[in-house]
């Protein structure tokens, strides 16, 4: 479930948190299937002694770049975060240098560290990551013109934009007025301009939030301090079926397209 907005929280908080620049002194992994490609004993073997130089996040993975020039790739998928204390869903545990311990938490265990030599095995997949100059309206009009898919599932493809996930979608496409099932050629300039600008707005307000939590179960995103995040009382769309829309006042309606709960108004957001 992290989206853009919660993976970046993650990451501004373990640069904050000193992650930064501490030398991995020994790795347990607690779920073998956490790690890819390479085996539980090589993969450990392998990041001993590594210091962490740099934390970046491009889409939603999460990456650290570390002074051997290798690069540790990691993807939080539907529920991974990560914490200072231990917990009974941790996947994988670092002690670091200055007797500081971060630990991996999945309770669905499907997110996936990556020990790479060259990122761009992971991330030549991805589109533009939607918070950079390379994410622009030059971009974003070529791909729609040349695509005729509905437009809500053309956001999700992170090889399209990167970083962009279900929740997200739906608010850009709600503060666009755009219908989530419109054919991606068939928007107009005015539109392709409106949904650009909007989903680099829906963004940025979820990092200055923290990012979203739908709930309080244990699938549900934790900031590093073990926080939800505080955007949910912000969306205007996503998970409000049957609630009043905050522009019109018509009931939000939910319908599933490309196999995903979607969120709209009726009312401002027309098929036709």
């Amino acid at each position: 479930m992290p989206e853009l907005p919660e993976v970046e929280t993650i990451v501004r908080q373990l640069r904050e948190y000193g992650v930064e620049g501490r030398t991995i002194r020994s790795v347990d992994v607690l779920w073998a299937r956490t790690v890819e490609p390479l085996p539980v004993d090589r993969f450990r073997r392998e990041l001993v002694g590594d210091t962490i130089l740099r934390i970046d996040r491009v889409g939603k993975w999460v990456m650290l770049v570390l002074t051997s020039g290798r690069f540790l790739m990691i993807h939080l998928r539907m529920s991974g975060s990560f914490s200072t204390s231990p917990g009974s869903h941790d996947r994988l545990v670092l002690f670091l240098s200055g007797e500081m311990v971060l630990y991996y938490r999945d309770t669905r265990k499907f997110g996936r560290w990556k020990l790479v030599e060259d990122p761009s095995t992971v991330l030549d997949a991805l589109g533009p990551d939607a918070l950079t100059r390379d994410f622009n309206l030059r971009y974003f009009t070529a791909v729609m013109r040349g695509k005729h898919r509905r437009i809500k599932p053309l956001l999700l493809d992170q090889s399209v934009v990167a970083g962009l996930g279900n929740i997200y979608a739906d608010e850009a496409l709600w503060e666009a007025g755009i219908h989530p099932e419109r054919w991606s050629d068939s928007l107009e300039d005015g539109e392709l301009r409106t949904l650009c600008a909007a989903i680099r707005h829906v963004l940025r307000i979820g990092i200055r939030n923290r990012g979203t939590s739908l709930g309080k179960g244990r699938t549900n995103y934790r900031d590093l301090k073990g926080r939800s995040g505080g955007h949910r009382a912000e969306v205007n769309a996503y998970g409000r079926t049957g609630e009043p829309c905050k522009r019109c006042g018509v009931a939000l309606e939910r319908i599933i397209v490309g196999q995903r709960s979607t969120h709209f108004c009726p009312h401002c957001q027309k098929k036709t």
